[in-house]
């Protein structure tokens, strides 16, 4: 499909999406899954990110480890699915998944409302991010590819610091190095 067929169809699906929300009846049914089940797409999210992390692995580990790098056309590979996956992620915040909740221990989600509050922003970083894996993809040789693995790294970073809920390791307590494991495990035969 051509860009120029690709606007027109967004337009028209716009179209038609405004005057559905205009006449005051959401939609509902098959497609309109960021309104009929939001938990599926929270959900769906989270997967999708867990495994670009998966695939970014080795990409992040070029940029520490020494000499030649090994699986080249692996690592050009996962930069190719992770560049596609990440045009997507933009698609996966509805609105209607704004259900972040500062006081909760496991909140439904850790993406910050500040994704919907900066709308615009959220969309160039993630394409910024796409584009930054497809460049990876095309590096030739180490020493670019070290590089493109950097700025690939720092692309995601930039979306994640504003947007992503920091991760705060648990916090011990005096009790739970006094906790008596024995208490909780099977006797011993």
């Amino acid at each position: 499909m051509s860009t120029r067929t690709s606007i027109l169809a967004g337009l028209l699906a716009a179209c038609i999406g405004g005057s559905a929300f205009a006449a005051g009846a959401a939609p509902t049914g098959i497609g309109w899954t960021g309104l009929t089940k939001p938990q599926d797409v929270i959900l769906a999210r989270a997967e999708l990110m867990e495994h670009m992390e998966e695939l970014m692995r080795p990409i992040d580990t070029i940029t520490v480890t020494p000499g030649p790098l090994k699986d080249v056309e692996q690592l050009r590979f996962n930069a190719e699915v992770v560049g596609a996956m990440l045009k997507a992620v933009p698609h996966l915040f509805p609105p209607t998944t704004n259900l972040y909740d500062p006081k909760a221990l496991t909140p439904q989600t850790i993406a910050l409302p500040a994704i919907w509050q900066n709308w615009e922003s959220f969309y160039r970083l993630a394409q910024n991010s796409s584009k930054a894996a497809e460049e990876f993809a095309q590096a030739k040789g180490g020493p670019a590819m070290r590089a493109a693995s950097r700025r690939l790294r720092a692309s995601c970073d930039a979306c994640h610091t504003p947007f992503l809920r920091k991760y705060e390791p648990p916090k011990t307590k005096a009790s739970d190095a006094e906790f008596d494991f024995d208490s909780v495990l099977p006797p011993k035969k």
